[in-house]
């Protein structure tokens, strides 16, 4: 059986996560419980789906519940836990390093210790402590991850704590679609993706909303006053983002992410464990399924990219 693909959105939920989680107040994901995990899980279903190396990371709502010491505490335990994943399963894994935000000088010195014990990258939440990402404050953190070229995960979280209360819809049903094309705007309109051109950024789940939104986006390119901050235009800066597939296993979410990303830029995922086995493996014979890739866009769309974007992987 084929075992070629690199999934970058593949998530962790060791106990010590979960114990985190509950004492934060969150004692199960935003529409199901905690879902069982395990590295031995994991691998199972890579197996089954012809995975080579999937990405880890720690997903929403991350690690941050108010108390800035021990967000940067539970960072440092997450991240030397991927590095010792990681080493003991290679080359079948690889991890995004959890960052503590909001604390600036706390993910300076993240970022360092988790380039020095070999992490691929870094997770960064849609939001944290209801900032965007791409918030003023941040501005250190994206330099300090533009100058080392640093491949950057943008995963959605829960909304702004404004949001209606009466809502029934589960929030990543809507709101992480709409959460992600909100992260991608705020990027582009604070300057960061036009200042910080070596953060190579990933959208979860095809970009989310941002498909259908980005050429209603470019409509305002020259509207407002923030057109110097992106002065190539909007369709240039999000056309250099990187695009994962995770839940996105439709035509016509890909024909749509097609239009937006060239092939070099769309790269596989699956988002497990937080949906069940039969949703992974049903998008991924969606993915499979799709005429729309021709053999060359196929392959870089399932580990070429990937493993020119971390390099790392290409080793393995």
């Amino acid at each position: 059986m084929r075992q070629d693909r690199i999934d970058v959105h593949h998530h962790v939920l060791p106990e010590f996560f979960r114990e985190a989680q509950t004492a934060g107040g969150y004692s199960s994901t935003a529409y199901r419980p905690f879902p069982d995990w395990s590295p031995e899980i994991s691998l199972a279903l890579m197996d089954r789906l012809g995975i080579a190396t999937s990405v880890l990371s720690f997903s929403a709502p991350g690690i941050y519940y108010g108390d800035r010491a021990a967000c940067r505490d539970l960072a440092r335990r997450c991240n030397d836990w991927l590095a010792e994943l990681v080493a003991r399963h290679a080359p079948r894994f690889g991890a995004f390093a959890a960052l503590p935000f909001p604390d600036v000088d706390d993910c300076l010195a993240e970022i360092e210790y988790a380039c020095d014990i070999g992490l691929d990258g870094f997770m960064h939440l849609t939001r944290n402590d209801d900032r965007p990402a791409g918030h003023p404050d941040f501005r250190e953190i994206y330099r300090e991850l533009d100058r080392r070229s640093a491949v950057v995960l943008i995963h959605p979280t829960y909304p702004a704590a404004s949001a209606e209360r009466d809502y029934v819809v589960p929030r990543p049903i809507v709101d992480y679609p709409c959460e992600t094309a909100r992260a991608a705007a705020s990027l582009l309109f604070n300057g960061v993706l036009a200042e910080m051109p070596g953060i190579r950024f990933i959208l979860s789940h095809a970009g989310g909303a941002l498909p259908a939104l980005a050429h209603r986006i470019g409509i305002f390119d020259t509207l407002t006053r923030f057109r110097e901050n992106y002065p190539e235009g909007a369709g240039a800066y999000l056309g250099r983002l990187y695009y994962d597939t995770a839940l996105s296993g439709d035509a016509t979410v890909l024909r749509a992410l097609q239009d937006l990303a060239d092939p070099d830029r769309i790269l596989f995922g699956t988002d497990y464990p937080y949906i069940p086995d039969e949703v992974a493996e049903a998008e991924t014979a969606g993915t499979d399924g799709y005429q729309g890739f021709d053999e060359t866009a196929r392959t870089m769309m399932e580990y070429r990219n990937a493993r020119r974007l971390l390099p790392r992987l290409a080793e393995g």
